[in-house]
């Protein structure tokens, strides 16, 4: 009898491990283990939504008019949503956190006039360029700036997070004082004013953002080749993929010139 009573334990333990091993692994599965996990393209067109970050404070390539956010990269964004048979949800981004926002996964990708430079590409992935914007300077005209070293000793201002931050940071290491602004038009009005003696920043923004100036400003050479893609999680290579493709096409098509003489 007592042999037998341990027989029948033996098997209810061995029953009761096996059942509670099938339930962990399924519960594994649902959490989406490796074999299961989705990767964000697969999550976009799943939902048929793509989550955009944008500052919406770098004239031309996205701004504010009148509450609604225009601008080169707002077109080009809807028209390779259009291709990729998805809707943006677009999520406005102060432009010096915009980087981590993409990291953490509050957006899927950034059109926010984002230039490739050694330190975002440690951060994250980028897509092909889609635009070139050379790094220079404004000044006062006739002021003797022709060169990056013709900083030293001066005051310059340039936009929170930008490429022409970096370029400074690293290329100009005897300024007197860098300024920043939130925005490239208030760095603009204040050398306007007499505040800051040059403004660094990729020339094709600061082009534009002088035209409601007076016209007693104007640009150097370009002093570094700066190109602007769309920047991409690294791990996120299908979508990259895939927005590569539409960008390739779309060069093709003459779209990108389009946009180019429509907005700059």
């Amino acid at each position: 009898m007592q042999k037998d009573n341990n027989m029948r334990a033996g098997a209810i333990r061995r029953a009761f491990l096996t059942t509670a091993g099938l339930l962990i692994t399924a519960a594994a599965l649902s959490w989406g283990g490796p074999a299961s996990a989705e990767t964000t393209l697969q999550k976009i067109k799943r939902t048929g939504t793509i989550t955009l970050g944008t500052s919406a404070a770098y004239a031309p390539f996205e701004y504010v008019v009148n509450g609604k956010t225009v601008g080169y990269d707002i077109d080009l964004a809807d028209e390779i949503a259009k291709r990729m048979n998805v809707k943006i949800q677009w999520q406005e981004i102060d432009f010096k956190g915009i980087v981590a926002a993409l990291k953490s996964g509050r957006v899927d990708a950034l059109f926010t006039g984002l230039t490739r430079t050694k330190q975002r590409e440690e951060q994250i992935g980028f897509s092909d360029s889609y635009y070139d914007a050379g790094i220079g300077a404004a000044k006062p005209k006739g002021v003797a700036i022709a060169e990056p070293q013709d900083l030293n000793g001066k005051v310059v201002g340039v936009q929170i997070g930008t490429s022409g931050q970096v370029f400074v940071r690293e290329n100009i290491p005897g300024v007197k004082e860098v300024k920043t602004y939130d925005t490239i038009l208030l760095a603009l009005k204040d050398l306007e004013n007499k505040r800051v003696d040059a403004v660094v920043n990729p020339l094709p923004s600061i082009r534009y953002n002088m035209k409601g100036l007076s016209d007693g400003l104007e640009l150097t050479k370009v002093w570094r080749t700066a190109v602007i893609a769309v920047g991409i999680r690294k791990e996120d290579d299908d979508l990259r993929v895939e927005i590569n493709k539409h960008l390739a096409d779309l060069k093709k098509e003459g779209f990108l010139d389009k946009l180019d003489k429509k907005w700059f």
